[in-house]
């Protein structure tokens, strides 16, 4: 009995670790896009088009270069290695190009959202040259980048962005004009499970590109090409349903007459990925792919709530409604925020890594210490028992 309660209780512990945790990056608040430092890491000529959207797949960085708003002119589609190594192990440059066809056109490809369960791409067409295209979506396959299926949303507008909700398994995507410009939601079969409403009248620009979500964030670019007011980069709240942040972009441009950025997309815990259009002097038409890293928290165990407890008569306001209190603690960068009510504690991430890995060890070094003293008194209870049995059975002998 007592073994199987310290089965119990480390299967507990190894389910309140990996329940409690949810080890996912999301953006460390509504100023994350403050200031942001872009690193230029490819620069290529393009094909006398201009480079809509970018996916990131687990070994590619795909990009799709609209070459006209013409059905019988194909689209370029691109693919560079993501990592130092190619889907069989062989080392290679990331951000070389690996492979490249031309032999589909995608309307005007303005988005693109990778399904790593499903591996496959849905493109955000935003136009309709094609009649029958109106409201949907191309599928394309990651490994050929050939066009797979169409899947239809809506007759009433085009779909101008979409990213892929891995956590939930949903889709957002946002409309052109004739929606709004609003976001949905997308359940798995691509159904319309939420509207979050319209937000252009707090935007900057008169339009919009692609988008990438992370966390509670959706994160686009506005066009504002030839307004005269330069880039930025829009963070809006799924759960406010509001726009938070409008922050201008500096890519430090040198020899650039005109530029326009047109998508984004993640590659690890804070880390973006943009592709920019550029008119450079002398050099023609370019195109050019930009890294930042965004402030972030990868580390989230959820708030504890106390329920019935002094604590909880102290931290709840009016109404028993609480006021803020529990625990959360997140690592940002090099450092871990420990927040317990309005109170926030800073400690080194290295600190906190080696503190939760020695109170992991300590606990099963524990248990395991305490299962074998179980182990050892349940041995001699059995040895007192027989030498018991055995004296009663001698002394019955002898009765006889």
């Amino acid at each position: 009995m007592r073994g199987k309660l310290i089965r119990g209780l480390l299967i507990f512990i190894i389910l309140l670790w990996g329940g409690g945790v949810k080890v996912h990056a999301e953006i460390a608040g509504d100023d994350a896009l403050k200031d942001l430092k872009w690193n230029q890491v490819c620069e290529e000529p393009r094909h006398g088009g201009v480079v809509q959207s970018i996916c990131a797949t687990e070994y590619y960085v795909i990009t799709m270069e609209n070459m006209a708003d013409n059905p019988e002119v194909p689209d370029v589609v691109s693919a560079y290695y993501k990592r130092d190594t190619d889907e069989n192990g062989n080392p290679v440059t990331p951000y070389t190009l690996a492979k490249r066809v031309q032999n589909h056109e995608w309307e005007h490809c303005n988005g693109m959202a990778y399904n790593p369960n499903t591996r496959e791409i849905y493109v955000a067409l935003y136009t309709n040259t094609i009649a029958e295209n109106r409201g949907c979506l191309y599928v394309m396959d990651p490994d050929t980048l050939d066009y797979k299926r169409t899947i239809k949303i809506s007759d009433d507008y085009n779909i101008l962005g979409i990213d892929y909700l891995e956590n939930r398994n949903q889709y957002v995507v946002q409309t052109n004009t004739d929606g709004g410009y609003s976001f949905k939601i997308l359940d798995e079969n691509f159904m319309v499970v939420e509207d979050l409403g319209e937000y252009a009248h707090t935007a900057e620009g008169d339009n919009f590109q692609d988008l990438t979500v992370c966390g509670d964030y959706i994160i686009n670019f506005p066009l504002t090409l030839g307004m005269g007011i330069g880039d930025f980069i829009h963070m809006y709240s799924i759960s406010r349903r509001e726009m938070v942040a409008a922050e201008p972009l500096d890519f430090g441009f040198s020899g650039v007459r005109a530029d326009e950025p047109e998508s984004l997309c993640k590659l690890g815990p804070g880390l973006f990925l943009a592709v920019v259009n550029v008119e450079t002097e002398g050099e023609g038409s370019k195109v050019r792919l930009y890294e930042t890293q965004v402030p972030y928290h990868y580390m989230d165990f959820p708030a504890f709530k106390p329920l019935n407890s002094p604590i909880a008569a102290a931290v709840r306001g009016p109404g028993g409604q609480s006021k803020g209190a529990g625990l959360k603690i997140s690592a940002v960068f090099h450092s871990v925020k420990i927040k317990l009510t309005d109170k926030e504690i800073v400690l080194p991430a290295k600190f906190m890594l080696t503190f939760v890995i020695m109170t992991m060890t300590f606990l099963l070094v524990f248990l395991s210490v305490y299962a074998y003293v179980l182990r050892i008194r349940r041995e001699r209870k059995k040895k007192e028992r027989e030498r018991r049995r055995r004296r009663r059975i001698a002394l019955e002998v002898r009765s006889v």
